[in-house]
């Protein structure tokens, strides 16, 4: 005779939201939540979303997750690789899971959907607002019941696009500004050669880091010098190709600068010069670099986090499309209900 146990075992089960292959990270499903799976790696998981390590009965870890509560369930965001996926399932299987098709999440084209762009979205509070938004389809019914605020939701949401695609920075000044040093700073890992001789920098480096669970790009460019060969040309017309292309530039200055409205420009290197210069930022001054951390996150994300969360449920790249169409007169809101709530 089953045990009460193994009753309760057979009667959870998991879902791949994914296909295999299909993508670099899978999501994955398990409904109920019992603190047998993985070895209890799941056992203090809550609905904000958090890094975890799974690991097998042995204690061994098997794939390092994103994992949050939702919807009586856990949501995991795991690596897509066939052999991640087949030891998931393995353990799952040991454990009493069994799969099953991912009902819990069927509701709508526009959940699914929204939920479906999990994997591309990196950092816990960009995680949080996307699963927020999954669950804003009364929102989205109330803008098509009055699609005269269409314009305005997209104007007022238009930073989820770097829920998708982080914002660029470009790194901007003179040679020996301190770029370099800068970037591997903010990204916490040597990316760029450093050192007094000018012109170090001939490509363009990249980096991202972190912060406050929003992620942020940054790049490097060749320094502004007068040098005059050939490659001195085209290092600069790189520079000046990237720069146009960046969302922000940061320009740094070795000497103290004074604030200029509608400009980043910061005195760089600011430990090796007295004075209370502001704004200021140095590898040296751990403070200054968490500073600049948080105006980057404030400038690209802030107005975004101070949205209500009906006010944001517009982040997939095609609905935002067809809301935009609608508020042109190129399609009707029994479209977009057809296409995105039926």
């Amino acid at each position: 005779m089953p045990s009460q146990r193994d009753l309760q075992l057979s009667r959870n089960t998991f879902s791949w939201l994914s296909s295999p292959g299909v993508a670099a990270l899978s999501l994955l499903f398990l409904h109920p939540h019992h603190a047998s799976a993985f070895n209890g790696s799941l056992a203090n998981v809550t609905a904000r979303p958090s890094r975890i390590w799974l690991r097998d009965s042995q204690g061994n870890p098997l794939d390092e997750v994103m994992a949050c509560r939702e919807r009586g369930g856990i949501l995991l965001s795991c690596h897509g690789g066939p052999a991640v996926r087949r030891a998931l399932e393995a353990e799952l299987l040991r454990a009493g899971y069994q799969e099953t098709t991912p009902a819990p999440f069927g509701r709508s084209p526009f959940e699914i959907a929204t939920l479906g762009l999990l994997p591309g979205v990196r950092g816990e509070a960009a995680v949080s607002l996307v699963l927020e938004a999954a669950g804003q389809q009364q929102a989205l019914s109330d803008v098509l019941a009055a699609p005269t605020q269409v314009s305005a939701l997209l104007a007022a949401s238009e930073a989820v696009r770097y829920l998708l695609e982080p914002p660029r920075v470009q790194l901007w000044g003179p040679v020996n500004a301190g770029k370099s040093s800068l970037l591997n700073a903010l990204c916490g890992r040597t990316l760029a050669a450093t050192g007094a001789e000018p012109g170090l920098t001939r490509d363009v480096i990249e980096g991202s880091f972190e912060h406050a669970g929003f992620a942020i790009r940054l790049f490097d460019a060749p320094g502004t010098w007068a040098g005059h060969t050939a490659l001195d040309a085209a290092a600069q017309q790189l520079a000046q190709a990237w720069e146009q292309q960046a969302d922000l530039t940061i320009e740094l200055s070795p000497t103290p600068v004074e604030p200029q409205p509608g400009r980043w420009l910061l005195h760089s290197r600011a430990d090796e010069q007295p004075g209370d210069w502001a704004p200021r930022v140095s590898v040296n001054e751990p403070a200054s670099l968490s500073a600049l951390k948080d105006r980057l996150v404030e400038h690209f994300y802030g107005h975004l986090r101070r949205l209500r969360p009906e006010q944001r449920f517009a982040v997939h790249p095609g609905l935002r499309e067809d809301l935009a169409a609608l508020a042109a007169g190129r399609l009707n809101t029994d479209e977009l209900r057809a296409k995105w709530l039926d």
